[in-house]
């Protein structure tokens, strides 16, 4: 109620995909949303902020259980939607312009099976406030797809912690949230632009399949992927 919706439906042509001259790793996290291998970060404060602000209000509502707080409750939960998904789309537009403007590829961490893999994930959840990392995930695959941009997926077991410059592997590595160190060849980096130059180089030396996304008719993706070899 009181919310009123344009949809306006237009055909947008299909780039034709390029022949990546390079690939820009992606890796997503808290205190960053998202972090490339060129060194751009898209940092995860103002997102932190809002949910905290979002979930102890709520909680101020959920505990006084009268109609009217329930019908501000679920207004509330909307606005922290639309705020979650043109933050995602602010992010993932970025990402695939630096991507096109450069003739790159993407490589993204393959979240598959993530909540079985990754201890302590329900902590980790709720750190992010339930932060979609599909979510970004899936807009960067269908922009990148419409671009022309092919998308390849990693594996990112133990990204965080191998030494992008000699490949040495160790949790030692990872002083710090934000630093990382080297314990075997001193190369010192951000940490989530170690990790996204981890999921590049991992993508360029592997060769992946390339997923391309298959959008509805409406231009949104459908969510199932067709998959094609890099220049098909």
């Amino acid at each position: 109620k009181n919310q009123f919706y344009l949809l306006i439906v237009v055909d947008v042509p299909e780039e034709p995909q390029i022949e990546p001259e390079e690939i820009i790793g992606v890796d997503l996290g808290i205190a960053n949303i998202a972090t490339t291998s060129k060194g751009e970060t898209f940092s995860g404060q103002k997102c932190t902020e809002s949910r905290k602000r979002y979930t102890r209000i709520k909680a101020d509502l959920q505990s006084v259980g009268t109609w009217d707080a329930k019908k501000h409750l679920k207004k509330l939960s909307g606005k922290e939607r639309r705020f979650k998904n043109d933050t995602n789309h602010c992010i993932s537009k970025l990402i695939v312009a630096e991507a096109k403007g450069t003739q790159s590829g993407i490589a993204l961490e393959d979240l598959t099976g993530i909540r079985d893999r990754t201890p302590g994930y329900k902590a980790l959840a709720a750190a992010i406030g339930k932060w979609a990392f599909y979510e970004i995930a899936m807009y960067i695959r269908y922009k990148a797809h419409m671009a022309g941009i092919p998308v390849y997926l990693v594996d990112p077991q133990y990204t965080s912690q191998q030494c992008s410059h000699c490949g040495y592997t160790s949790r030692e590595n990872r002083k710090t949230q934000s630093d990382f160190i080297c314990i075997k060849c001193g190369y010192t980096d951000n940490a989530d632009i170690n990790a996204a130059k981890n999921i590049a180089s991992r993508a360029d030396v592997n060769q992946p399949i390339a997923l391309r996304p298959e959008p509805k008719r409406s231009g949104r993706w459908k969510g199932k992927p067709t998959t094609s070899v890099v220049g098909s």
